[in-house]
């Protein structure tokens, strides 16, 4: 599921990080999304709301990267006044506190939500991050992917370890 990009940088680590591996898969998860018609020109944008450190790996994996001809692009979003124009939006477990603030900013826009907190889903975000096993996976909550005006590809779902609201999803 990774961009030669993201493939090479994570394979250039013998032991990549949890950082690392989250960042290939936002990465990955853009190229699974299917966008309203309308938003899905111009520059692709994930943005961070958490640690600097997450918004320097990605900005190295996506570096000259396109996903459906868009390129792709990262800036850090700290305050839910900064998501404006975000296509992803990753709200890191550092910023926890400002979550509900965050997904409120997005609310019924065509954002695609991931974050690694706990309970994510249940409070409205669109994937979340699970560790198992000491490897990173994810579940998906289709309810939420709805109803900012999404869809999510079957592909992408069936690499998911849990989905909400199954019967939701583009196949």
């Amino acid at each position: 599921m990774a961009a030669p990009a993201a493939r090479e940088a994570v394979a250039q680590s013998s032991a990549p990080s949890q950082l690392d591996v989250q960042a290939v898969y936002l990465f990955d998860f853009a190229k699974f999304v299917r966008w309203p018609e309308g938003a899905e020109h111009g520059t692709l944008t994930i943005c961070v709301a958490g640690q600097k450190a997450y918004a320097d790996t990605l900005t190295r994996l996506v570096k000259g990267e396109h996903i459906n001809s868009r390129p792709v692009a990262v800036r850090m979003a700290p305050t839910p006044a900064d998501v404006v124009g975000c296509d992803i939006l990753f709200v890191g477990v550092s910023v926890k506190d400002q979550e509900p603030a965050l997904l409120a900013a997005v609310e019924g826009k065509p954002v695609l939500t991931v974050s690694d907190i706990p309970g994510f889903l249940d409070s409205g975000g669109i994937i979340q991050f699970l560790v198992i096993d000491k490897r990173v996976r994810f579940s998906v909550d289709l309810h939420s992917a709805t109803h900012s005006g999404i869809g999510l590809s079957s592909e992408l779902l069936k690499v998911a370890v849990k989905v909400n609201g199954a019967g939701g999803g583009t196949p």
